[in-house]
Formats: structure tokens, C-alpha cells, sequence
């Protein structure tokens, strides 16, 4: 239960970072003498490094272990942000920006990987609630902060005073993490074996729509509304509504998943979000916003945990990383596409996009093949 304890942290720890840039833009922006569409570097460079760690993440933990990984990725975490902290050069805070992407994106399947072979459904949506909490909390600390007269420094130094206790605590139990979750003989299992598994490119497919539908819908939720003439504040109130929907949702439907049944509520819950961007799409706000987060909400974690019965434990090593991937690969490429579609035909044209997206999610949830396999409580 100690580890159980240290992963629902290193969730919360693994989302304070991640809205730090946006959150301390309008401060970092002028320090730098940059326009806001220089923003995009440091979100690209995010990026980049979750996919590449993510596609590398199999690798990584045959060769060090859950333990080591998480030890080194999130010092790596921790280390981008303290390094950010100091001002550095654009150059290199742009670069410790693809460090932050691989720190995280190694913790972020790790986790996954360990959790999926160790535990119920139902801590996977507690676990990704626990991130919700931690994307929360770093905006607040942010604020907090430049509110009492700190400089934008003093949120990245923060964050990485938080994470470097984290990469002592990981240090210290290393290896009681492998003892926990021993790998799975993988000899005969290689990263290009599980890429030709159907399942697992059908898997991959579903975490770059699902991601890329929960992160156009979060990001331009607000902007849709303020052409429809909702208030700025209105907007941004009912986006607001969106995450917390997402963490509220993941942290309730745990307690009643393994109940229900983790493939039955991932076929429920496609109908659920396609029923939910429908509404949007046709002029609902907050309401329809509201419906489609709880209907998303177990979706990526209740992937996740289904992974190794769908796969096989030596094949979910390696796809638990390509999912991460693929997942991160969405969030840069899918709302990126709906900004262009909104420059182009105005932003009413998102709203139809995210339903076509949440219609594409329910059929390929649909399509999952469902296997056996109960997991550890």
C-alpha cells in the first residue's frame, strides 16, 4: 500500500508541471521579449520529448527497471524545472522544456506499466484523477506566487523543490518497485513485434483520438463559447468546468468501475462523449462540456489497466510506451488542426470536429476485443 501511496503522489507531482508554461506566459513572454506564438516552442519541445520517451519507455525499463526509471525521469523533471527556474538563455530554456518531455514522459509510462500489472481499474481513474489534482494545484501555486510579488522563477523552483523530493523518494524505494511488479519474460516480445499486433496499433489509435478529442475540447471549449457571445469569463469558467469534470469523473467512476466492469464502461462511455459533443455542437455549453468529461473521464486510465490482459504483461511493457506516445502525438497534432479549421471557417467549425472525433472514439471502443482477466485488487 506504501507504493500504492507514492504513485497517487508522483501522479499529483506529474501534473504540477504540466500548465506551468501556459500559466506563466504572460510573465515569461516579456522577460524574454517574445511574442505568445513563441509559446508554441516550448509546448513543441514538451511534446517532442513525451513521444520520444515514450517509444523508448519498454526499453528503458528492461534495461533499469520500474525503479530506476522513475528515480531517473522524474530527477530529469525536476532538473528541467530548477534549471528554468534560473532564467537561462531562450535557447536553452527551450531545450530543458524537451528534458521536462522525456522526464515526464518516462514517469508517465512507468506508472502506467506498473499500475496496469499490479492493480484494479479502479486505481488506474484514482491515479489519473491524482494528475487532475496536480494540474490543478500548479496554476493555483503559480498564481499564488506572482500574487504575493514573486517573479514567474519562483513557480518552476517550486516545482522543482516538490520534484526533487519525489526523485528521493524514488531512490529510496527503488527497488521495492521491480520486487512489486517483476517484468514479465519479454526475450521473445520486441517493441516491433507489439507494433504489428493489431490490438495494439488499434490501442494506439484510440489514445491519439481520445487525447487529441479531451484536449481540443478543454483548449478550445472557452473560444467557442466567446463566439457564440458568452463572456470571457463565462468562457473561461465552463473550460474550467471541462478538467474538473475530468478529475471529478475519474475519482467517482473508480469506485464503481470494477463493478460495472472496466469493457463494459469503456463501451458506455463512447456513446456517452459522442451524446455529449453532439449537444456542444449543437449549442449546448457548460451543460454538454460537463457530460462529455464525465463521459471521458475513465477512458485513458481504463485503457491503460486493460492493457496487459488485451496484450499479453510481456507486450504491454513496450505498448504501455507506444500508448503514451500516440497519446501526446494527439494532444500536438488534433486541437493544432481544429485552431486551423477555426482560422479558416471561424470557430464554429471546432464544435463539429470534436463530435466527429467522440463519434470516431465510440466506434473503436466498440471495436476492442474483450478478453478475461481479472486484476489484483
Amino acid at each position: 500500500m506504501f507504493l500504492l501511496a507514492l504513485a497517487y503522489l508522483a501522479f499529483i507531482g506529474l501534473g504540477l508541471p504540466d500548465p506551468m508554461p501556459g500559466t506563466l506566459w504572460p510573465a515569461i513572454a516579456p522577460a524574454y521579449g517574445l511574442p505568445n506564438a513563441a509559446l508554441g516552442l516550448v509546448l513543441a519541445g514538451v511534446a517532442a520529448g513525451y513521444v520520444v520517451a515514450g517509444l523508448l519507455a519498454g526499453r528503458l525499463i528492461a534495461a533499469l527497471g520500474i525503479g530506476g526509471v522513475l528515480a531517473a525521469s522524474v530527477a530529469a523533471t525536476a532538473l528541467a524545472a530548477g534549471g528554468q527556474a534560473l532564467a537561462p538563455p531562450w535557447a536553452v530554456f527551450v531545450a530543458l522544456s524537451v528534458l521536462a518531455g522525456l522526464g515526464g514522459g518516462a514517469v508517465d509510462a512507468a506508472l502506467n506499466a506498473f499500475a496496469a500489472a499490479r492493480f484494479a481499474p479502479r486505481h488506474l481513474n484514482w491515479m489519473h484523477g491524482c494528475w487532475g489534482i496536480g494540474a490543478t494545484l500548479g496554476p493555483a501555486l503559480a498564481a499564488a506566487l506572482l500574487a504575493g510579488g514573486f517573479g514567474w522563477q519562483a513557480g518552476y523552483a517550486t516545482i522543482a523543490a516538490i520534484l526533487a523530493t519525489l526523485t528521493a523518494a524514488f531512490l529510496l524505494t527503488r527497488r521495492r518497485w521491480d520486487a512489486a511488479a517483476p517484468l514479465p519474460p519479454a526475450a521473445r516480445v520486441t517493441a516491433l513485434s507489439v507494433l504489428r499486433n493489431p490490438v495494439a496499433r488499434l490501442q494506439m489509435l484510440l489514445f491519439f483520438v481520445y487525447t487529441g478529442l479531451e484536449a481540443g475540447a478543454g483548449q478550445w471549449a472557452a473560444t467557442v463559447l466567446a463566439a457564440r457571445g458568452a463572456s470571457p469569463a463565462e468562457g473561461a469558467a465552463a473550460a474550467t468546468l471541462f478538467w474538473a469534470g475530468l478529475a471529478f469523473g475519474r475519482i467517482a467512476l473508480g469506485f464503481v468501475i470494477d463493478r460495472v466492469g472496466a469493457d463494459r464502461m469503456l463501451r458506455l462511455s463512447g456513446p456517452a462523449a459522442a451524446a455529449g459533443a453532439g449537444l456542444f455542437a449543437l449549442g449546448l455549453g457548460a451543460p454538454a462540456l460537463a457530460l462529455l468529461a464525465f463521459a471521458l473521464a475513465p477512458v485513458y486510465p481504463t485503457l491503460m489497466a486493460r492493457t496487459p490482459a488485451r496484450l499479453g504483461a510481456a507486450a504491454a511493457v513496450h505498448a504501455v510506451g507506444f500508448q503514451v506516445a500516440a497519446a501526446m502525438t494527439g494532444v500536438a497534432v488534433l486541437p493544432a488542426l481544429m485552431g486551423g479549421a477555426a482560422d479558416l471557417l471561424g470557430a464554429g467549425a471546432v464544435p463539429p470536429i470534436l463530435a466527429g472525433l467522440a463519434l470516431l472514439l465510440a466506434v473503436l471502443l466498440w471495436r476492442l476485443p474483450v478478453k478475461g482477466g481479472r486484476m489484483a485488487a
